[in-house]
């Protein structure tokens, strides 16, 4: 219960562009990875193509596996620090480094810029577990790769879900891609 509370509660909390009250950028924390992911979750070979989150989450069902592609962002601070949890957006909504101006936003994989109930339909939040179902206790943050903004394929079983935007999935299966840029907003997804 307190999880899926706290889950909620990082949901729903958005800061806006520039308005980021943190003086280091959450990238450049020293909050990474210390846990081994348990082998075989982390994938080098990207799977087939996949519908966005918002697709999946119209018919998923808790129990129900899962894939979808999206990318790492949705909020000024995607990781939980101490717990393999982060929160996936979207891949058709578009971040705030590929709108405006090149310095557009300060945290870019916030997604400040997208309608607050587009961003909601389109957040998944995905854990990695351990073989009792419980998060590992370790950031996310550098396990195979994860950063912000970059692209991430995953497949899953629906752990939780509800109408207001909850969507959690444990993730059996992470392929982590590129990053995308201006140019080619794909760039990163292949």
């Amino acid at each position: 219960m307190i999880l899926r509370l706290l889950i909620i509660f990082t949901l729903t909390i958005s800061t806006g562009c520039g308005e980021s009250s943190e003086t280091t950028p959450p990238s450049k924390k020293k909050d990474v990875a210390s846990v081994t992911p348990p082998v075989g979750v982390f994938t080098p070979t990207r799977p087939a193509d996949a519908p966005g989150i918002s697709e999946v989450k119209k018919t998923a069902k808790k129990g129900d596996t899962v894939r979808f592609l999206g990318r790492v962002g949705g909020k000024v601070e995607p990781f939980v620090s101490g717990n393999a949890i982060f929160v996936a957006t979207d891949s058709a909504l578009v971040s705030c480094e590929l709108k405006g101006d090149k310095d557009h936003c300060a945290v870019p994989w916030d997604y400040c810029c997208e309608d607050a109930d587009d961003l909601r339909g389109g957040m998944a939040t995905v854990r990695l577990v351990d073989t009792s179902g419980r998060p590992l206790r370790a950031t996310a943050r550098g396990m195979g790769g994860l950063e912000e903004s970059k692209f991430v394929l995953i497949e899953g079983l629906v752990h939780d879900r509800n109408d207001d935007g909850l969507f959690i999935v444990d993730a059996s299966s992470i392929w982590v891609g590129g990053k995308p840029n201006r140019n080619d907003p794909l760039k990163g997804s292949r």
